[in-house]
């Protein structure tokens, strides 16, 4: 007879790892039984393996799913990607964050800890085309926050969240502001709307989760593909911030040429500040690639200033398929997806005299009003042109086509435009181009202008 939530921690273990290989259909075949019989076959795989393995009937309770163990269970899916990597195919939603109450406490005596500070994950492997009773549950872990290298940065997310809400600025909150413990939108739709205690302004619904990228290097360190790639904080004690305010303080001020020579660098090749920035921060691969970088999806950029203050370049997206545009709304879009959940940080040097100087870095990411503004419209003109046909404005005299698609002067924020090799670098269209009678355009991407690029960065130059 199942137990529901009264289960040992002991008992969880051994049934858990009783179902590794075996899908949903599987366990209901061991009990003569069927979803349908039950009229559950509504919801999500996790609620449907809570049922029928543990006995835990679906509910809202703000206990840990078994008591008194104080262990919360996961059911979470992965995924194979190019090249036989392993990803995590979505970010590990948590408990709903009450804003009225959860600034109350401390880390440890908080409703998060409570919840979750014992979590039993089961994977499951997700692939196309399959029914979700199909997918086979592949491995299990017991991951104890407690006991974690990343508990120090948690605990500091968690504090970052929680003070956005003590100024009054749960409205502002975004999935991007913090490294591995993050706050998403929860609810029905992002109008899902409640109180704060410090603003009359009303906020999303969110709950705390682990992020895509962090749940990625879960997936990889428990399961596969895990590399043993470079971390940057050797003290488990210090904190991210802790050590960026380090190399800060090391470097800024120096020139090109002086933090050429002080890292051995002999180049004149053109990704020479990437080669530069990696070394400020001592590791031998690409910055990106490093532990702490994956797991907080943060993505570096140089920034490069002119003596007159103007940044020549603006900051690309990877280019955009016509036809997924046109079938995704923003809401649901990958564009609106990584804006939302990526942090970018840059890496400014401005020219003096003829030469970069390094001027500072600044971790930034994208204000969700903004998101969900400006963006937006430019998204979402940019959809209306693709599926009315009306890419090509005009031809000018020199035989250029002209676009429709937002430019740079539109909004202040981001613009579209051409992002490949050259003008026969193209992609189908999924609506014929009405001046051109076109099938074919050459590919095009989201850019972030260089003015609002400036505006970010303008404390620093």
């Amino acid at each position: 007879m199942k137990k529901g939530r009264r289960y040992s921690r002991e008992e969880i273990e051994i049934i858990s790892k009783s179902v590794l290989n075996k899908s949903l259909n599987d366990i209901l075949n061991l009990e003569l039984i069927t979803i349908e019989d039950k009229k559950t076959n509504k919801g999500g795989l996790g609620q449907l393996i809570e049922t029928y393995l543990f006995g835990i009937e679906n509910n809202s309770d703000s206990e840990p799913d078994f008591m008194p163990a104080g262990i919360e269970l996961k059911v979470t899916p992965y995924k194979k990607i190019k090249n036989g990597k392993l990803s995590a195919k979505e970010r590990l939603v948590l408990n709903i964050i009450d804003f009225e109450n959860e600034y109350k406490n401390e880390f440890k005596s908080s409703h998060f800890w409570f919840k979750n500070s014992k979590i039993e994950l089961l994977w499951y492997l997700w692939e196309p085309h399959k029914d979700k009773k199909d997918y086979k549950i592949t491995h299990e872990k017991l991951l104890e926050l407690a006991k974690s290298d990343d508990l120090n940065q948690i605990e500091k997310d968690w504090n970052t969240i929680i003070t956005k809400i003590k100024e009054g600025k749960a409205h502002e909150i975004s999935e991007a502001d913090t490294m591995y413990l993050g706050a998403c939108t929860k609810g029905a739709n992002s109008k899902s709307l409640r109180n704060q205690p410090f603003s009359n302004i009303k906020a999303k619904q969110r709950a705390f989760c682990f992020k895509t990228s962090y749940m990625t290097q879960l997936v990889r360190k428990y399961i596969g593909n895990y590399e043993n790639v470079e971390k940057i904080l050797k003290d488990e004690k210090e904190t991210f911030d802790i050590f960026i305010d380090k190399v800060i303080e090391k470097y800024k001020g120096k020139t090109q040429n002086e933090l050429m020579k002080e890292f051995n660098i002999e180049s004149t090749a053109k990704n020479i500040f990437s080669m530069i920035i990696s070394r400020m921060f001592n590791v031998k691969s690409k910055l990106k690639s490093t532990e702490e970088f994956q797991k907080a999806k943060i993505i570096p950029k140089t920034i490069r200033v002119e003596e007159n203050g103007n940044i020549i370049e603006s900051m690309s997206f990877p280019h955009f398929d016509f036809k997924n545009i046109l079938e995704t709304s923003f809401e649901d879009s990958e564009f609106r997806e990584e804006l939302e959940t990526t942090k970018y940080m840059f890496f400014i040097f401005k020219k003096e005299e003829n030469e970069y100087i390094f001027k500072g870095i600044k971790l930034w990411n994208m204000p969700e009003n903004v998101i969900d503004s400006k963006v937006k419209d430019m998204y979402n003109k940019t959809r209306n042109i693709i599926k009315t046909g009306k890419i090509v404005n005009h031809i000018d005299k020199n035989g250029r086509r002209i676009t429709n698609f937002p430019g740079i002067s539109d909004n202040g924020v981001c613009h579209v435009r051409p992002h490949g090799r050259n003008a026969k670098d193209t992609l189908p269209l999924p609506v014929t181009d009405k001046i051109t009678g076109l099938n074919h355009y050459t590919k095009q991407c989201f850019w972030i202008n260089n003015s609002y690029l400036k505006e970010i960065i303008k404390n620093l130059i």
